[in-house]
């Protein structure tokens, strides 16, 4: 499906506004392009963890401020730490922290919000966070427990929950979601990434972000259509995201 077919699927299953997510060089320019093309969206300039390995030298990290300064450009990221490390992901925290505190100083050099990539690394994230104050984000794809989500929303950020909650064993990220006031709420796919439960196996799409709407509900004892609006207004107002009539 082409990326205009599928933001009008999500038009019709009732999402408001949609951002896409730059992670590298070619994500990011493809991002850019997809504006472009599409009126109303809006995408992020970001540099992925297991990227800061290629060092984020004075002239790429030039050219990644350039694309970001950009009005369609809504939020640096998906910037951060990983240390889920695998045969194909080797680089190493002090590389990561590197790149992850040149991002951040971008970030606020040009006033926008972070979108935050964090797996395995709470502790480390959360010292280096403290080290910049006045940010403002959202810590996407939200893998950590109900005390680690305390502490982002202490902390001011937004938690963004995709469709692990919908998962049968995913204990832990379903009662963060459940200390997660409204108002510091997020809801996202990650797509083409982890679909929810009814379509395990297959490709995620914007569209079916109302299966993560739907179970935080019923996990948490609230309206669905209480959490709806709820995420919604809180990405229009963290990223300048215009909406969908």
């Amino acid at each position: 499906m082409t990326p205009e077919r599928s933001l009008l699927a999500a038009r019709d299953a009732g999402v408001v506004a949609v951002l896409n997510i730059g992670d590298d060089d070619r994500d990011n320019q493809s991002g850019l392009d997809l504006t472009e093309r599409i009126a109303g969206l809006r995408t992020t300039i970001g540099w992925h963890p297991h990227a800061a390995g290629e060092a984020l030298s004075g002239q790429r990290l030039r050219a990644l401020r350039r694309l970001a300064e950009a009005p369609q450009v809504a939020a640096v990221g998906e910037i951060g730490l990983d240390y889920h490390f695998t045969e194909h992901h080797r680089v190493s925290a002090a590389e990561q922290k590197r790149a992850f505190r040149q991002m951040l100083g971008l970030s606020l050099e040009l006033s926008k919000p972070v979108v935050l990539h964090t797996r395995d690394a709470f502790p480390d994230m959360f010292a280096i966070l403290d080290e910049f104050p006045g940010l403002r984000g959202v810590f996407h794809c939200f893998s950590g427990n109900a005390a680690t989500a305390r502490e982002a929303v202490a902390r001011g950020f937004f938690v963004s929950f995709a469709a692990t909650v919908t998962y049968p064993g995913a204990h832990s990220v379903q009662g963060a979601a459940c200390v997660t006031p409204l108002e510091a709420m997020l809801v996202e796919t990650d797509s083409p990434f982890l679909p929810p439960q009814s379509r395990r196996g297959k490709p995620n799409a914007p569209e079916f972000i109302a299966e993560t709407v739907e179970r935080i509900a019923f996990l948490c004892g609230l309206a669905a259509h209480d959490v709806a609006a709820a995420t919604a207004r809180n990405a229009v107002a963290l990223f300048g995201l215009p909406v969908a009539d």
